[in-house]
């Protein structure tokens, strides 16, 4: 996408306050724009035209409603919301950057013959095969995206004039298999290659840390599994494990009486005690690509994580590395701690191997 005028959309501005912001960091370093292109961003506080660059509201909840009404995914802008952000911009553009699905039917409606390079952050159709094949927990909220983003991703492949860009090779093969006339590229936002700290140091207590936004629907299910019915069997077995949560929406989870802990939003720099604790990535679904996965490599601390969790990265076997399916984490941990002295080489006492109703 070089030597040509370019229309960039972007789905919020370019940061390191969360994944999103720094997935799109990334692709306006790749791209970037030049005096000539016309830039968007969606954000909740559209702003004044700033040299080339503006601002798109988020949709309001009416309009959200209405989208969902007509079996659209509720972020979904029109061609009249973007139309009215172009107001005043004169010319053609060559290209189109979509720097998110939901932004592809305006964009195709308002520019019906120019290419479309469209950045997927998530490809919910393998998520939803996932969910036909495996049957992983979800709710109404995750079920409902799955079926209206897989929906548009298929109208989007089913476009030759687009151009999809994937965040795993994973998914642009998946695509590639679905429609083999697909024209797509790979843009990672982390090496996938990315080394394993030579320095990871094991914890020196018998302690498991979340730390990131609970917030999305699909890593709510993942942690509500953790604290419903992993945890649990893991507190039986070793009575003075505690789990602590940090991030937005990680208060709900919070329950001393069952050693969870949610303490809300990280005030401080770095991560929490330092780092000192075995960090968890409860994925179950496999959405898009986990970059707490690269913060904790280059932080050098061990974590723990589903297969689906580590999509998209290329990691040699680590003691300090634990990738298991969820239903073996409560056995992992227990292992790995013993294998540390911090625990004790026994096995749940008589009658505590049961699963409790927990926090979330």
């Amino acid at each position: 996408m070089t030597g040509a005028r370019r229309l960039l959309v972007f789905p919020c501005e370019p940061g390191k306050g969360d994944g999103y912001s720094i997935a799109v960091s990334a692709d306006v370093a790749r791209l970037a724009p030049e005096a000539d292109d016309v830039i968007i961003y969606r954000t909740s506080r559209p702003s004044p035209p700033r040299g080339n660059a503006r601002t798109i509201g988020t949709p309001t909840r009416v309009e959200q409603a209405w989208n969902i009404l007509k079996g659209r995914p509720s972020s979904e802008f029109s061609g009249g919301q973007l139309r009215r952000c172009l107001d005043g911009v004169q010319g053609e553009f060559d290209e189109i950057f979509s720097g998110e699905i939901f932004f592809y039917r305006a964009l195709r409606r308002l520019f019906p013959t120019t290419r479309i390079h469209v950045r997927t952050h998530n490809l919910f159709s393998l998520v939803r095969c996932r969910q036909m094949l495996g049957h992983p927990p979800t709710n109404f909220r995750h079920a409902l995206n799955m079926h209206q983003y897989s929906k548009l991703e298929m109208e989007i492949l089913a476009d030759r004039n687009v151009t999809m860009l994937f965040i795993t090779e994973e998914e642009l093969a998946f695509a590639r298999l679905l429609s083999p006339h697909l024209r797509g590229e790979c843009w990672p936002v982390v090496d996938p290659g990315l080394a394993v700290s030579g320095t990871l140091r094991p914890p020196t207590v018998a302690r498991l840390v979340h730390f990131g936004s609970s917030a999305a629907a699909h890593t709510a299910i993942g942690l509500r599994v953790l604290c419903r019915t992993v945890f649990p069997r893991l507190r039986a077995r070793m009575p003075e494990v505690e789990f602590h949560l940090f991030g937005h929406g990680s208060e709900r989870y919070h329950d001393p009486a069952r050693g969870i802990l949610g303490h809300g939003r990280y005030p401080g720099e770095g991560l929490p005690f330092d780092g000192d604790a075995l960090f968890c990535i409860p994925d179950i679904h496999g959405m898009g690509i986990k970059l707490k996965v690269a913060d904790l490599l280059k932080a050098g601390v061990p974590f723990i994580s589903t297969p689906l969790g580590m999509s998209g990265y290329h990691l040699s076997p680590h003691p300090h590395i634990l990738v298991r399916e969820m239903d073996d984490w409560a056995e992992a941990i227990q292992a790995y701690f013993q294998s540390l002295g911090l625990a004790e080489p026994s096995g749940p006492r008589p009658g505590e191997e049961v699963s409790s109703p927990g926090a979330g």
